[in-house]
């Protein structure tokens, strides 16, 4: 009896598990088969993963099948002759484990803009360095901090936002152009680097194939975690008022440089102190 290995379009070989996320595609291809062994593909469990697709490529006598993920779950695939010589197929069964997809909170929410802001201002997992996903959602909680530091301060006006109420108008702030918080002063319309950034990586997190998923999902987890929880602890105390790109310079002649943390340079305040 003839054998074949299932593969991915990339050539690599398909092992007995493979994990998606919830609308992604998986397309698997048996090569050397040719048309008069009419191959057929079986999802036992179809309102997860349905078969979107079967086709034969003469050229290369190779069977493709396109599957589509649809929502949380298990199910299980195999491929085998419907007609013609038999065929034994490696694997003989694959588990389809689906996962839920992760999303950003609603853009024209507050939360849903403070998260983005973390998201534009941290390090993405191909930029960390040396930095740790901990570093990074470390830098997270402290920009949580400047942020809210700044509402509390009675002093708002003090970093453009006069009469502010609320983490929007610290965020999009805005003086005739000069701006604290680089792309968020027109927010919701970001800029299309930002928006192009955010995008990738929420892309990568949702793409149950990507190599990278898993620190992309802690990513963007992280963001969401930090904007959500209770208002993490001050590492000053005195409180923390400023972030730069570290190396960058100074705010101004009342900042003073605290720590690092993830990339970024954090300032603490001459005269401001933190409420809490």
């Amino acid at each position: 009896m003839p054998s074949a290995p299932l593969k991915y379009t990339s050539n690599m070989l398909a092992p007995s598990a493979i994990t998606l996320v919830e609308g992604n595609t998986l397309r698997l291809k048996l090569e050397g088969i040719p048309k008069v062994n009419v191959l057929q593909a079986r999802v036992d469990q179809k309102h997860i993963v349905a078969l979107n697709d079967t086709k034969h490529t003469a050229r290369a006598d190779s069977w493709q099948f396109e599957f589509v993920a649809k929502q949380a779950g298990s199910a299980r695939m195999a491929v085998a002759s419907a007609q013609g010589p038999a065929l034994s197929v490696s694997p003989s069964a694959i588990t389809i484990n689906v996962e839920a997809a992760i999303a950003l909170p609603p853009i024209d929410t507050e939360l849903g803009m403070l998260v983005r802001l973390l998201l534009a201002e941290s390090p993405s997992p191909e930029r960390m360095g040396s930095a740790t996903a901990a570093d990074v959602k470390k830098g997270m909680q402290w920009m949580r901090r400047v942020i809210a530091n700044r509402l509390n301060s009675d002093k708002p006006e003090e970093f453009m936002a006069k009469g502010a109420t609320g983490l929007g108008d610290i965020i999009m702030a805005d003086d005739r152009g000069s701006v604290q918080f680089h792309g968020f002063n027109r927010y919701p319309n970001l800029e299309a680097g930002i928006v192009r950034n955010i995008s990738d990586s929420l892309a990568i997190a949702n793409n149950g194939t990507h190599p990278k998923r898993a620190d992309y999902t802690q990513f963007i987890q992280s963001a969401i975690d930090v904007a959500s929880e209770a208002l993490p602890l001050d590492p000053s105390p005195t409180g923390l008022f400023a972030w730069r790109s570290k190396g960058a310079s100074s705010p101004g002649p009342e900042f003073r440089l605290f720590a690092i943390a993830a990339g970024n340079d954090f300032y603490t305040h001459v005269r401001l102190k933190k409420k809490d």
